[in-house]
């Protein structure tokens, strides 16, 4: 049973504080948060959501909405401390010495600014790459699964250590957009899909502003949306995506370019920053091989026409004239009517 007095009035005021189950998950983010920094000193905050959400035993993993509230009440209890360093935020247990944390931040600094700032660009294209090979697999097998958008790999990298992308048109016969898809896939009987890549460590919740420039592209377009993303919370595929009809696959790993294996193996390391799906590869992993070739063409049909007729009103969130509420009651999602910020 969750002791009340074990948190933070701030904590007690938010509305998750309602639920008992919710406070039980919290209370074990918290556990695990201090565990982890017992043994590593220090850690940032995309660290400890591996650790404790993406790992860990069964029963045991905390989701990151809930563990970002089990940092913020330990906090509030004093029994974490933030250090801001590097242009970073590190966490670190109060009893823990200012010569070991500093130690420690020897060894992760230098990490941390390496996969920072420009790197997030060759970490983007990691992935649109991973996502063009399967898509080129598909068309050579299918011919009828044209596609826009690609790589010129004979060509050289620019002084960035970038492929060369040659992107999509921003139009499909008379629909425009200004925005940019990274792929366009024709073919499917339902009509072209627009998809997008986002190789981000963190979870993608329902109110990320991605999904709007999503909504947007799709709609401009004309096509249907799909989302290819690291990790997505249960919460925002099954009250969002799938009754919006929006197509998602979650790719499991943060691809990494492949002359960046070094790299990749530091970050890998459990005793670092520990981001052991990272992955210095520029060919697809089987999952997402498999989605493109055997999972898209069979629901693109379904997905389609259940994004068809959800399109007007999901237009008019993206451009923030109803709220997510309101969109969850109006698309029938199992959320909807009942619904609250996470």
């Amino acid at each position: 049973m969750v002791v009340l007095t074990s948190f933070s009035a701030k904590l007690l005021a938010r509305p998750e504080a309602d639920n008992p189950a919710v406070l039980e998950r919290i209370a074990l983010g918290k556990r695990r948060v201090q565990s982890v920094l017992d043994r590593d000193i220090v850690a940032g905050q995309r660290t400890l959501e591996q650790k404790i959400s993406d790992q860990g035993p069964e029963g045991q993993r905390v989701d990151p909405h809930l563990l970002g509230l089990a940092i913020m009440d330990l906090l509030e209890t004093n029994r974490l401390r933030r250090l801001d360093r590097g242009g970073g935020k590190w966490f670190t247990n109060p009893a823990t010495s200012d010569a070991k944390v500093d130690a420690k931040l020897e060894q992760l600094l230098p990490l941390h600014a390496a996969i920072r700032d420009s790197f997030s660009n060759l970490v983007g294209d990691a992935l649109e790459l991973v996502c063009y090979k399967a898509l080129d697999q598909v068309y050579a097998r299918q011919p009828r699964f044209a596609y826009l958008g690609s790589f010129d790999l004979a060509a050289p990298k620019n002084a960035e250590g970038r492929y060369v992308k040659l992107q999509p048109p921003k139009f499909i016969g008379p629909h425009k957009t200004i925005k940019e898809a990274d792929f366009l896939q024709f073919g499917h009987d339902a009509g072209p899909l627009c998809i997008e890549c986002k190789n981000y460590r963190e979870w993608l919740y329902p109110h990320d502003g991605l999904l709007k420039e999503l909504i947007i592209k799709a709609t401009d377009l004309n096509a249907t949306p799909v989302l290819i993303h690291r990790r997505i919370h249960y919460t925002t595929i099954t009250n969002f995506l799938e009754p919006a009809g929006i197509i998602a696959h979650e790719s499991y790993y943060q691809y990494y370019p492949a002359s960046h294996a070094d790299l990749a193996k530091s970050v890998n390391n459990a005793r670092l920053l520990g981001f052991t799906d990272v992955t210095a590869v520029e060919e697809p992993k089987a999952r997402t091989v498999k989605f493109f070739a055997d999972i898209l063409p069979t629901i693109s049909s379904r997905m389609a026409e259940t994004w068809n007729r959800n399109k007007t009103v999901l237009r008019r969130y993206a451009e923030d004239e109803i709220n997510l509420a309101q969109l969850y009651s109006a698309i029938g999602s199992r959320a909807g009517g009942k619904w609250r910020e996470l």
